[in-house]
């Protein structure tokens, strides 16, 4: 599922994504977990270089400092006094397929941010 989930080269669609069960859901506003995320993400060594903003969800992309080859996506979905998040690791295949292959929930850093946003 994961091959006809990502485009020729491209990434994860949000939309397979969003389609998963959430394995993470705060009753927080959306822009404190976004705030959260970059702030975890900084301290873990990664570079946070986009908030997309999609209606009332949120995107947040990051690459490590020193690595472009390894993304983390964090999806934020907010849902009446709920926020459903969501992780994704990606990272670039150089061979056959020349694309980005799917690496996991980014379990690591969403462990953080869950730790940070239970803290409050």
């Amino acid at each position: 599922m994961v091959v006809a989930a990502c485009a020729p080269g491209g990434y994860t669609r949000a939309e397979v994504v969003y389609a998963e069960p959430a394995r993470y859901e705060y009753v927080v506003p959306a822009d404190r977990v976004v705030v959260v995320t970059r702030e975890v993400l900084v301290q873990r060594g990664y570079v946070v270089y986009r908030v997309e903003t999609h209606g009332p969800n949120r995107v947040v992309w990051a690459h490590r400092r020193d690595d472009d080859d390894e993304i983390v996506r964090v999806f934020v979905s907010p849902d009446r006094e709920r926020v459903a998040v969501r992780g994704l690791s990606e990272r670039r295949d150089h061979g056959k397929h020349k694309g980005w292959a799917r690496n996991g929930h980014a379990d690591d850093v969403m462990t953080d941010i869950d730790v940070r946003l239970r803290a409050h």
